[in-house]
């Protein structure tokens, strides 16, 4: 069995060994706790200027086709795919582009996920509250794929109507396609705010007088994923008095496939 996992934004350069990938707090318990191996799929893991010049869709694509060449390298073994950040939205689209591939999925985990799923959280411990900034996608094996999200993590426990979300949503293409993707929002009406701003045109004096906490908690969003270690340190430091969130995680995933 093999452990194909794809770290977040801004880490396509790190060695697997490397303190500052938090990723590796799952891959490494999960690996000693199943024997599985564990392979990088390799991505450009950047967007919005962030990690290189490709915009995160065009680099999610190319893990999309790294994690292919995997699997055809390793014929009929099952694999348990891992994402943390950025790096899930390569897990979301294979599974979403590969249903023949299923059959070899053994376990999915994922970690601050831009799309959790608002029901979707670490077994045993509290809702987080919100979900994934960049929406929702349960996927197509939910009963083998488990979600862990610290609370207060921006990116997989947004609040329903942070304006953060207006920016996930035009942040998808950046830096290629921005006004195509943005005309796409538009043209389907899926774009994340839309319901809000339904609220607007018939009551804007309810929206004006929820904007001021919204943005407010938009800040503290900000400086938590920033510099407060929302997204990161709360993944690796005990919770609760017990285990990480990260080892949690491996411990769930090992858990689910023996």
């Amino acid at each position: 069995m093999l452990i194909c996992f794809a770290d977040g934004i801004g880490t396509a350069r790190l060695a697997d060994d490397d303190g500052r990938s938090i990723l590796q707090h799952v891959v490494r318990p999960l690996a000693a706790k199943t024997g599985a191996r564990p392979v990088r799929i390799e991505w450009p893991a950047s967007m919005a200027g962030i990690g290189g010049s490709q915009s995160w869709a065009t680099a999610a694509h190319r893990g999309v086709l790294a994690l292919d060449q995997i699997m055809a390298n390793h014929p009929g073994q099952h694999v348990i795919l891992l994402g943390y950040s950025g790096g899930c939205r390569v897990i979301h689209d294979w599974l979403d582009a590969r249903p023949g591939m299923h059959e070899r999925v053994a376990a999915v985990g994922l970690m601050s996920d831009p799309y959790r799923p608002s029901g979707r959280w670490q077994h045993g411990l509290p809702n987080p509250g919100g979900w994934g900034i960049c929406g929702q996608r349960l996927g197509p094996v939910p009963a083998r794929s488990f979600w862990t999200s610290a609370p207060g993590d921006a990116i997989s426990s947004c609040p329903a109507d942070s304006p953060l979300r207006t920016v996930a949503d035009l942040s998808d293409q950046i830096p290629g396609s921005l006004l195509a993707d943005l005309s796409g929002h538009l043209r389907r009406g899926d774009w994340q705010l839309a319901t809000y701003m339904g609220l607007w045109r018939r009551d804007p004096l309810a929206y004006l007088r929820g904007l001021g906490p919204r943005l407010h908690q938009a800040r503290l969003d900000i400086e938590g994923y920033l510099t407060g270690g929302k997204h990161t340190e709360a993944y690796i430091r005990t919770h609760d008095g017990g285990q990480s969130l990260a080892h949690r995680l491996a411990a769930t995933i090992a858990w689910a496939v023996r």
